[in-house]
């Protein structure tokens, strides 16, 4: 009777015993900033910096962040814009040095500070940069700029407004083709020139258009009938065009398909030795190229 009393007081302690490492507390502590930068943005320092909100468990934060600037170890408030994961403000500088960090603030903690980033300003001339040419082509656009002496840092934005502190593209030649486009979308582009490292003029006026596909495709090549009775069938070489989508067929100057064929090939069964056929190209904008004229040797 005893035995059996304690066998059962065993499994019931068994049962009653915890499973498993129990799982840590959840933190409430921000992530600090990683990365911080700063540039000379014409006469005045750029601070811009990346930040994913998350506490230092790598759980998303569900809470408003802010974010604590330090300026030479004295807090300031300036206006902080912000695009996606991206923070940026400017600064008049004060004596020979700004230095910068940044804490990151919820309701509850604060985050430990991040690195300190400094600069020193340096004299930028006063150039007058003019508003960059911009031109259709069939590959995207094609931006003309000064021939200056200096590298050039393009900036991509949405429209004639928005300023980012990052450059899409540096270049040191006078003119940029952007193949990255969309059709029937608009682009703005403007520039800034670099002086030193780490110093940019001001921005340039900024130019706008819409990405259009105007450029007609490039036609087929090397056209040929096979004749085989009354049936014909007419080949050639396909168009070197990436857009091209498929294939218009004339027979005596009458449309034979109404939809693009996307064969390189057609078959006529009512073939007469007179007859004449023209193979046109047709690209995703329904531009047409210049007729291949085919028909059967003499």
């Amino acid at each position: 009777m005893i035995f059996r009393l304690l066998l059962v007081l065993t499994i019931i302690i068994s049962a009653c015993g915890v499973k498993g490492n129990p799982k840590p507390p959840p933190s409430f502590t921000p992530l600090p900033v990683e990365n911080i930068y700063v540039k000379q943005y014409g006469n005045s320092s750029l601070v811009y910096f990346y930040y994913d909100k998350k506490y230092t468990d790598s759980n998303p934060i569900k809470e408003d962040v802010y974010f604590i600037i330090y300026k030479n170890e004295k807090r300031i408030n300036p206006q902080i814009q912000s695009k996606e994961n991206l923070y940026w403000f400017t600064d008049s500088f004060e004596g020979k040095e700004n230095c910068y960090k940044v804490v990151v603030k919820t309701k509850r903690r604060e985050s430990l500070p991040s690195k300190v980033v400094c600069i020193s300003k340096k004299e930028v001339p006063n150039l007058q940069l003019n508003t960059p040419k911009i031109e259709l082509v069939e590959e995207g656009f094609e931006l003309y700029l000064p021939a200056v002496n200096y590298a050039k840092n393009i900036y991509k934005v949405h429209n004639k407004e928005e300023f980012i502190p990052t450059a899409s593209y540096t270049i040191d030649s006078e003119k940029f083709t952007d193949q990255n486009v969309e059709l029937d979308k608009e682009y703005c582009y403007y520039y800034t020139l670099s002086i030193y490292k780490s110093v940019e003029t001001e921005k340039s006026p900024t130019v706008c258009s819409v990405f259009k596909d105007i450029f007609p495709p490039k036609p087929p090549k090397r056209g040929k009938i096979i004749v085989e009775g009354n049936q014909a069938t007419i080949i050639w070489e396909e168009s070197e065009s990436k857009d091209m989508v498929g294939y218009l067929i004339y027979k005596n100057n009458t449309l034979l398909n109404n939809v693009p064929l996307k064969t390189y090939y057609f078959i006529d069964k009512d073939y007469k030795k007179t007859d004449t056929y023209k193979v046109i190209a047709v690209d995703k904008a329904n531009n047409k190229s210049i007729p291949l004229e085919i028909k059967e040797d003499e």
